[in-house]
């Protein structure tokens, strides 16, 4: 194989890797939400607080009186429905346990594209040192035929 094949495949494994790499890092970004995201539920649900603040919109927030601690939930599409703090825990739960199945199937495939890279690495060395092999035979040859 050639060197620009070899430096070819490189870069594309790179990439690959590269690409998972930034998968698992917003997914670890996704479970640190979710986890801030129940701290805070948590917190809610044990405070006796009756006014709380609350995100109107691009940084702006709003004094709110609290008179319930059921929560209306975006389920897709647009379309809320009220849940209260128990089902949004099982829900967080479920989609951090979901992120968490994911991290290990990216980690193996980052696994085998670095296997995938050492072994063209080395198969590049090989290479080369064949190249030089040949090339100290053709020039052996070369003085011989000379004499």
């Amino acid at each position: 194989m050639e060197q620009q094949e070899y430096l070819l495949k490189l870069q594309m494994l790179e990439q690959q890797a590269n690409q998972f790499g930034e998968q698992l890092n917003v997914i670890n970004q996704q479970i640190n939400e979710l986890n801030l995201l129940k701290s805070n539920l948590l917190h809610l649900n044990k405070s006796k607080e009756k006014e709380i603040y609350s995100e109107f919109g691009k940084g702006i927030f709003i004094k709110a009186k609290l008179d319930s601690k059921d929560f209306l939930v975006d389920v897709g599409n647009k379309i809320y429905v009220p849940k209260n703090f128990n089902e949004i825990n099982k829900i967080i739960d479920e989609q951090i346990d979901k992120f968490e199945e994911i991290k290990p199937e990216i980690a193996k495939r980052v696994e085998q594209i670095n296997k995938q890279l050492n072994g063209l690495i080395e198969q590049a060395r090989k290479d080369k040192g064949s190249n030089k092999a040949e090339k100290v035979e053709k020039s052996k040859e070369a003085k011989g035929k000379r004499k």
